[in-house]
């Protein structure tokens, strides 16, 4: 299995994906009381949807849940998990215009749901992959919370697209005994001792339009969605440095002295500690500018001059410029070429 997440002491998940976990657990007959005290968790915990639970009490929540009686437990779960109250994410990947840019979301703010993983997309010839490479891989209980993921996108993005089709889906478990569950779950071809979790879709899906396709909507939603970014904790500077950023162009030109003060960091201490990184203030804000260019570019119909406001250049011309030199093509040819794939 390729190499997993880091794991920190900050690392956490979401108290609505909780929620969600201990509600499909219920569906299934599992007493909710008994659950949270067996994993100590409180109310208090959960009130805020998106506040933050340790992933360790996540964990102690997910092996308690490995050991219901039925056939794959982390099968049976995924399918009672209802997207919705997954906090903005949720909403925000139901409400883009194409599975591209619902997907494209869900990498830029998975950290929002969950730290228990990355997800990973890649494109291999007709076929596009999205991987999950899970924190503790070798735990028991990791098999039940992976499997469940993997059974929430089915049942999230399969009602989403009249032409939704899995290729094939990957375990990186052993084949067990019985098939029943997973091929009710997933209805594709299976593969067992792959080197990652994951499900494989056409490639020409990238482009498949939603049917809950929300632009306006998803606009608020990114910008909520940037905010709590930028609140969680981070142990790379650069990924905060990141999420800051996003943030701030939602509401014109970045300024690195408020970033640095945001940061409790000089503006000196901040380019010194990015550069122990590996990286410097202007990529990190020329990547995030391009991110969210390509971006509008694909999913919007908004002229490239208003484009440019939104990443805050003060002329037009800025950005047509920058957006050559990072693609080769102009705004207006990197929108059409999109429109043809």
């Amino acid at each position: 299995m390729a190499k997993s997440t880091r794991d920190t002491p900050n690392t956490s998940v979401g108290a609505s994906l909780t929620l969600a976990v201990l509600h499909a657990a219920s569906r299934l007959g599992v007493e909710r009381s008994a659950l949270m005290q067996a994993c100590a968790l409180h109310d208090s915990q959960l009130s805020d949807p998106d506040a933050r639970v340790p992933f360790t009490t996540q964990e102690q929540l997910w092996d308690q849940l490995s050991r219901i009686e039925c056939d794959e437990p982390g099968l049976a779960l995924g399918r009672n998990l209802a997207p919705g109250p997954f906090s903005v994410l949720g909403y925000l990947l139901q409400s883009s215009p194409t599975l591209g840019d619902a997907l494209a979301a869900g990498l830029r703010y998975q950290r929002l749901v969950g730290e228990g993983g990355e997800v990973h997309l890649h494109e291999h010839g007709d076929e596009l992959h999205l991987l999950y490479r899970p924190l503790h891989p070798e735990l028991p209980a990791t098999r039940t919370r992976v499997l469940a993921l993997m059974a929430c996108w089915v049942q999230m993005f399969h009602p989403l697209l009249d032409t939704w089709q899995l290729l094939r889906a990957q375990f990186a478990h052993p084949q067990p005994h019985t098939l029943d569950s997973y091929h009710a779950t997933f209805a594709c071809p299976l593969q067992f001792a792959a080197e990652d979790y994951g499900i494989v879709l056409p490639r020409s899906l990238t482009n498949a339009a939603l049917i809950q396709a929300n632009p306006p909507l998803q606009h608020l939603l990114r910008q909520h969605a940037e905010a709590l970014l930028a609140r969680l904790p981070r142990a790379g500077l650069s990924a905060r440095v990141v999420a800051l950023l996003g943030e701030q162009l939602t509401r014109g030109e970045p300024d690195r002295s408020q970033l640095a003060r945001q940061l409790n960091l000089s503006e000196r201490t901040l380019q010194r500690r990015l550069a122990d990184e590996g990286s410097h203030y202007q990529q990190l804000l020329n990547d995030t500018r391009q991110q969210l260019a390509e971006h509008h570019l694909s999913s919007s119909d908004l002229p490239a001059a208003e484009i440019a406001l939104l990443l805050g250049y003060s002329e037009p011309s800025v950005f047509f410029r920058a957006f050559r030199q990072w693609t080769g093509l102009t705004p207006g040819e990197y929108r059409a070429q999109r429109k043809v794939q």
